[in-house]
């Protein structure tokens, strides 16, 4: 007989505080979503105002807590204030979740300088200051969770997203190095890497029959996934039902990367 109790008790994050980058639309507000709902505080991060105010609001609808700020994480300065600000005033921290990020669709001969600069800024710099500040705070109270999120294209490149492919294979790098090392204190590292999403980023090529049937063929579950499939398995990656994983990748795709079958067919004799 399943005990509710049990499984409420593991999965809960009553009690508990994060802090979601990149929270103000797609996979960002998916998290964000998904965390309040089981039970935590939730800090919004990001740079468009209107889009935290957004998440804010459907986070209070359904009864749980959060607060909004305005970071553009690929500055550095912004990010520290913030995290000291948020020591200060709440004294620790309890998840961060590692999601800001931007994405340029281009093969790597076709690609920028300030595409590239972008990308680094943002994706890799950015990131990565985050992590050091909260990596920070919770190797001083002994105890956190971080993830990173990721993306399929952090395991198998994709050619018209090569600079942000190698990013995300990057952080890939990062998430098993920053494991390793707050491991002794109580602090897990993972990540999660997103297969196709919906989200405001790709809704207008996915609105195109064409490209949306071609996608679904390489997909074998045969749908495109959706910010709250990214949000529940975060969440279940911070709780205590996951409690002994550091420097893991989790993969929810739909199982796109899974190999196609092999043929079968005979030549006739």
């Amino acid at each position: 007989m399943m005990k509710e109790t049990y499984i409420t008790s593991l999965l809960s994050l009553e009690g508990r505080r994060a802090v979601v980058t990149g929270a103000s639309s797609g996979i960002g507000r998916g998290i964000a979503l998904s965390l309040a709902r089981f039970g935590a505080e939730v800090a919004l991060l990001g740079r468009r105002q209107e889009g935290l105010d957004e998440t804010a609001a459907r986070i209070r609808e359904d009864g749980g807590k959060c607060t909004s700020h305005i970071v553009d994480i690929s500055v550095e300065e912004e990010v520290e204030r913030f995290f000291e600000n948020y020591e200060q005033t709440h004294g620790s921290l309890d998840i961060f979740i590692a999601n800001a990020g931007q994405n340029v669709r281009r093969e790597l001969l076709e690609t920028t300088t300030e595409e590239m600069d972008g990308l680094i800024n943002t994706n890799y710099k950015g990131t990565i200051y985050g992590l050091i500040r909260a990596g920070k705070i919770m190797k001083r109270q002994r105890s956190g969770n971080i993830v990173v999120i990721s993306s399929v294209n952090g395991i198998s490149a994709m050619p018209n997203l090569a600079v942000y492919s190698s990013l995300k294979y990057a952080l890939e790098g990062i998430t098993r190095a920053l494991a390793a090392s707050l491991a002794e204190y109580g602090v897990r590292v993972n990540s999660c890497a997103p297969g196709v999403v919906l989200s405001a980023i790709n809704e207008n090529i996915y609105a195109v029959k064409e490209n949306l049937d071609k996608k679904l063929e390489a997909i074998p579950m045969r749908k495109i996934g959706m910010p709250k499939d990214i949000g529940d398995v975060v969440a279940c990656m911070v709780s205590d039902a996951f409690g002994f994983m550091t420097g893991t990748t989790i993969l929810v795709d739909g199982g796109e990367l899974l190999r196609a079958k092999q043929p079968q067919k005979l030549k006739d004799k």
